[in-house]
């Protein structure tokens, strides 16, 4: 859906990165149920965001990823609830759930507005539009743009939600990465953390970008 094979490769990282530190995480031995299911559905995420940037992405069956996101946004809410009392509580633990919900419900959400027949980049400029999308010519960054006003903001409201979430996860990344040499007793749990942070910040950013190349 990017016409600018630069960018498409950029956004390739910055999905594909945390895709694999996520599939990483849920390999790894000792970590409960709960997480690993977590964590493999960033996985999937990931690796749907990069299907979703080269043309031969839009090839891909809409509705599971539609059913599957969409469930992943409520496991997401629901682990929160029913997850044993933490610091905070259960109002903290929802907090910490929403932006896990958002962009699972972000995923669905852009499955399913780019529902319509397959369409390369180049077959893009031949004037062939997709339900409720403008096919520009090759020469603009996105080969795709949203024609219905409501599409339309909502897509400006995740693309402002999603690069504000992804600034905020970076600072909070690079505050974790910062205290590491005041606390030597924390270091690995800290580095995790910011890793964690650092990766979630990524996603977000690449999500969001991808949102602002839809309007």
């Amino acid at each position: 859906m990017i016409d600018a094979t630069g960018l498409s490769c950029l956004l390739t990282a910055l999905f594909a990165l945390p895709a694999g530190y996520a599939l990483w995480l849920t390999a790894t031995p000792g970590r409960a149920r709960s997480d690993r299911v977590g964590h493999a559905l960033h996985a999937v995420m990931g690796i749907a965001m990069v299907a979703m940037v080269w043309p031969w992405g839009m090839q891909l069956p809409v509705g599971p990823q539609v059913v599957l996101f969409a469930a992943g946004a409520l496991w997401f809410a629901g682990a929160a609830l029913v997850r044993s009392a933490g610091p905070g509580g259960r109002a903290a633990r929802l907090l910490g759930a929403v932006p896990h919900v958002v962009m699972m419900a972000a995923m669905a959400w852009m499955a399913d507005v780019m529902n319509g027949p397959a369409m390369t980049a180049g077959s893009a400029g031949a004037g062939h539009d997709m339900p409720g999308m403008d096919m520009s010519g090759t020469g603009a960054l996105s080969a795709m743009t949203l024609s219905r006003t409501a599409d339309q903001w909502t897509a400006g409201l995740l693309a402002a939600a999603l690069l504000t979430l992804g600034l905020y996860r970076l600072g909070q990344a690079f505050d974790r990465y910062r205290v590491t040499g005041s606390a030597p007793s924390g270091v690995a749990v800290l580095r995790s953390e910011a890793s964690d942070r650092a990766c979630h910040a990524a996603m977000a950013v690449g999500m969001g970008l991808m949102f602002a190349l839809l309007l």
